[in-house]
């Protein structure tokens, strides 16, 4: 443990530990439910509005664009503002997309996908940063916990969308309108925390922050880059999978309901997987064992599908517990791999903003794949060769030492 881990008055112990695990279980509750319902509604979408494949993908690609982007802004940003009032902004941001992709036109379909991805963006870096400030002792299970809020709000999520999709597929508006009220939740609470009568110990001078390290950066850190290949590879896998399942299965004879709810099996899976993740990662057989566990059952699930798509709902379900561990064990490796919050906001920053990049190319590059072949089968096999690159890489990040070591 550090000498900051040890030192330093936590945040939580002013507010109160209920007070701030609350409000990062809101970020957790925003982080995927603006996004989890796309890939029911692309049918939808593409029908309505004849857009192909590949175009359609854009509304799942443009966020984890704007998550590229913007990650490696948010360390500047939350040094400027605090982390508190970025998180605020952030909620904000992502409320007016969702409301505004909701509007008819396509054009504030791209325009509201654009700004919750942004909003997205900045909390998928301070997240983070916030656990490790308030709950320096307590990484693992707080980092579950986060993970874990993240999957069960994405499964509540893709099970409203198929709801209102299973009654009309002409009301795909009103199911992607449907996050908004948690994005306006997040804003009420942080809101109050911001403005209202809670102690938050004063910022340091951003002088000082640049001596504890905020400036660190971590691209030339061979550690770094095992963390942002293993974030990238996950993060292509799981998104493509979101987006494109639902038309896989629905390709071969099952319905828009059904393959809505193995979406939500997915998400469901994956929240069961994270609730365990993190004391796995800490207490269980290793962290580099759990890197291949998951990475397996990825696999696993894949394959399924590619051989056997009736039993659908089964694949699913592997695919998102494997899922929901390797992103756990992402997020808390980017604690474990630094020793102050500013290394880690840094680390996240960047592993995030060359995962999301990366993985921003997957769903269309393998839309127009499928497009070109007529087939899901090429994309499938793709998908479980950046399972190895995904194995070999967290194999390396998971091995014991500090980023700056």
């Amino acid at each position: 443990m550090t000498k900051t881990q040890t030192t330093a008055p936590s945040v939580a112990a002013a507010t109160g530990t209920g007070t701030a695990l609350f409000g990062i279980v809101l970020i957790a509750v925003n982080m995927r439910t603006s996004t989890a319902g796309v890939g029911p509604t692309l049918p939808s979408i593409i029908n309505e509005l004849n857009w192909s494949a590949a175009l359609s993908s854009g509304l799942v690609v443009i966020p984890l664009l704007c998550y590229a982007v913007l990650s490696p802004l948010a360390p500047a940003i939350s040094r400027v503002f605090g982390i508190n009032r970025t998180v605020l902004m952030s909620l904000a941001v992502v409320a007016a997309g969702i409301a505004l992709r909701s509007l008819p036109g396509p054009i504030w379909i791209w325009v509201g996908t654009g700004l919750l991805g942004a909003g997205i963006g900045v909390l998928n870096v301070v997240a983070p940063a916030l656990i490790k400030r308030d709950f320096a002792n307590r990484v693992g299970p707080v980092t579950a916990t986060y993970s874990a809020v993240q999957g069960g709000a994405a499964a509540l999520a893709t099970a409203a969308v198929a709801v209102i999709i299973g009654i009309s597929s002409d009301l795909w508006r009103l199911a992607l309108a449907s996050s908004v009220l948690f994005a306006i939740g997040g804003c009420i609470f942080w809101g109050l925390r911001v403005f209202g009568t809670e102690h938050v110990p004063p910022r340091k001078p951003l002088a000082a922050q640049r001596r504890t390290g905020a400036r660190r950066r971590p691209w030339r850190r061979p550690l770094a880059w095992h963390l942002a290949v293993f974030m990238s590879m996950q993060a292509t896998v799981f998104y493509v999978l979101i987006t494109w399942l639902p038309t896989i299965e629905q390709e071969h004879g099952i319905t828009a309901l059904h393959a809505s709810l193995h979406q939500s099996y997915l998400q469901g899976a994956s929240l069961i997987a994270t609730v365990f993740g993190a004391s796995l990662l800490l207490r269980g057989p290793g962290q580099r064992a759990i890197v291949v566990v998951a990475t397996a059952v990825m696999a696993i699930g894949i394959i399924g599908i590619l051989t056997l798509p009736t039993l659908a709902a089964v694949w699913a379900a592997l695919v998102g517990a494997g899922g929901g561990l390797t992103l756990v064990t992402a997020l808390t490796l980017f604690s474990l791999r630094t020793t102050h919050p500013a290394e880690t906001a840094a680390v996240s920053a960047m592993a995030q903003a060359v995962g999301y990049l990366v993985a921003a190319a997957g769903p269309v590059l393998l839309g127009l794949l499928r497009d070109m072949t007529d087939s899901w089968g090429p994309v499938l096999m793709i998908l479980l060769g950046l399972l190895i690159i995904q194995a070999i890489s967290g194999l390396r990040a998971a091995k014991p030492g500090h980023v700056w070591d």
